[in-house]
């Protein structure tokens, strides 16, 4: 177990692009040790190499309960007795047009990866935020829901 001489520590879920990605490379700037959660290696590699030594791409896809524990095993280790100071919730699919032509499945993955996800995210790094009495934001988008004003044409 390390013992981290910076106690602000930071999880990104979704840093492989978009939102998430300039979520890590700002907290990153401000000296936050940040764990920027992506799926694929490639993404880690790319994150890596815009960032200072303080940014950690861990691998987590927030519908895997497996990689969701591995990674909080992760996060602890590196914090030791300090506790996580924010979680930043962002990994997210848009899934948009009328409601009557959404595919159920891609719907119900949906909803397992922008609210489920979220949820799973949140419980297993709990222990830590409290640690720090830390924060949690959830990042949402209109963009994503299918019930926005614009998906009602008939």
């Amino acid at each position: 177990m390390t013992d981290m001489t910076n106690p602000q520590s930071i999880l990104v879920t979704g840093a492989s692009s978009g939102i998430g990605k300039a979520c890590a490379l700002h907290f990153d700037k401000l000296g936050f040790t940040v764990f920027a959660g992506v799926r694929r290696e490639r993404d880690a590699l790319s994150l890596s190499k815009l960032a200072s030594g303080d940014l950690r791409p861990i691998q987590i896809d927030v519908t895997s309960e497996a990689q969701i524990k591995s990674a909080s095993e992760q996060v602890t280790e590196v914090l030791g007795r300090n506790g996580l100071t924010g979680l930043v919730n962002n990994a997210g699919i848009p899934l948009g047009g009328p409601l009557e032509f959404l595919c159920i499945e891609d719907f119900r993955n949906e909803i397992e990866v922008n609210l489920i996800g979220a949820v799973s995210v949140t419980q297993a790094f709990l222990p830590l935020i409290r640690k720090a009495r830390g924060r949690i934001v959830n990042v949402g988008s209109m963009k994503s829901c299918p019930y926005r004003r614009e998906s009602h044409y008939i």
